[in-house]
């Protein structure tokens, strides 16, 4: 059985970014998401496995990242997923991305991520970005498996509010993830 590991971004008491339409944070959403992500695989019978891990607050980003990919390894992961959205003071700000380490596995991951995703949600392509300092990077360095970050839509814009209000919506985005994980490892 391939594991897939599910990290949701930021924590209980740091909750990234807010829905403009809604006011749920990032890290809500993201819980919600998780979940379907798991239900989709579960449901696909195609063999693999996926577990949601939350980010404690531990009084510092390092520390909390450190710890969350421990888990992920203890766990026994052969993939983990970290689950984001964007935002940005302008409105206009829209699309997809998907943060990768730049290491042959995890830049695969992310390639069929970003195609699922854009199939799912129809925004802009911001494209793969390989990111090896600053944030995000610990994120897919700390753990054994290829790592991916994904920013799906922006929180703030319209556009990406649109395309994700509905719960088939949220589905059409966990099943791109089971989907991607998938196509790149199976």
């Amino acid at each position: 059985m391939f594991k897939l590991a599910i990290v949701v971004g930021h924590n209980e008491a740091s909750q990234g970014a807010i829905r403009q339409d809604t006011g749920q944070t990032e890290w809500s959403w993201n819980i919600g998401l998780a979940r379907m992500i798991e239900e989709a695989a579960h449901r696909a019978s195609i063999g693999i496995e996926a577990k949601t891990f939350l980010r404690k607050p531990v009084g510092s980003y390092i520390r909390e990242i450190r710890d969350v990919y421990r888990r992920t390894d203890e766990y026994g992961a052969d993939a983990t997923c970290e689950l984001h959205f964007n935002s940005h003071h302008n409105p206009n700000a829209t699309g997809t991305e998907t943060l990768t380490s730049g290491s042959k596995a995890s830049v695969r991951y992310a390639e069929f991520a970003q195609d699922r995703m854009l199939e799912a949600l129809g925004l802009r392509d911001r494209g793969e970005k390989i990111v090896r300092t600053g944030r995000g990077s610990h994120s897919l360095i700390s753990g054994r498996a290829p790592a991916i970050l994904i920013e799906p839509f922006f929180g703030s814009s319209p556009n990406g509010l649109k395309v994700t209000d509905e719960e088939h919506e949220k589905r059409a985005l966990a099943q791109a993830i089971v989907l991607a994980t998938q196509d790149a490892f199976l």
